[in-house]
């Protein structure tokens, strides 16, 4: 969907969720899946909290970039690839993922880190548990 026809036709609605959502005092999530890069000034300026997911494996999800351009305005929730790393990358894999998202994305916070979505049927039981201890390695805050 071109940006001018997402804010033709949601824009007012999607802030006027974020608002509902700020009247009762709770931080506001909201999952969109796909390359939205062009959509993140919007949803800060409508308020949201937190942008679910990061989805990688999409055009223009540069973490570097977006963590530096919009990481003070907006936390982050999941950017592990559900799609390629967790159901066909080796365990190496799956830990420099882990790692690669905490360098990139957890700076001064803001970062919820799991995976992009839920974890699939073909994902192995050895990559999941070598996501957790990636997480454990990785994933605390210093």
């Amino acid at each position: 969907m071109p940006v001018a026809l997402w804010r033709e036709l949601i824009r007012d609605d999607f802030m006027r969720f974020i608002d509902l959502g700020h009247s009762f005092d709770c931080k506001v999530a909201h999952h969109t899946c796909g390359s939205i890069i062009t959509l993140i000034p919007d949803f800060i300026e409508c308020g949201l909290d937190i942008l679910n997911p990061l989805q990688p494996d999409v055009a223009g999800m540069d973490y570097t970039e977006i963590k530096t351009r919009y990481g003070s305005d907006i936390s982050f929730h999941g950017a592990i690839s559900i799609q390629k790393t967790m159901p066909y990358g080796s365990l190496q894999d799956v830990r420099m993922e882990v790692k690669d998202r905490i360098e990139k994305l957890a700076a001064n916070g803001g970062l919820i880190l799991c995976t992009a979505h839920n974890i699939q049927a073909d994902t192995s039981l050895d990559n999941v548990e070598a996501l957790f201890k990636a997480y454990k390695e990785f994933g605390r805050y210093h």
